[in-house]
């Protein structure tokens, strides 16, 4: 009985790390447009 509940925690730790990579892959992979407004006074635009 003690291994099944070590396997429950260990697939329930795996699956919370393995969603918060995919989200932080998901995050850095995504396109993100800035409004034209901010282009003009964007520091690195300089």
């Amino acid at each position: 009985m003690r291994y099944v509940i070590m396997i429950q925690i260990v697939g329930i730790m795996a699956l919370i790390l393995l969603g918060s990579a995919a989200m932080f892959a998901w995050l850095q992979n995504r396109s993100f447009q800035e409004p034209p407004e901010l282009e003009k006074t964007s520091l690195l635009s300089n």
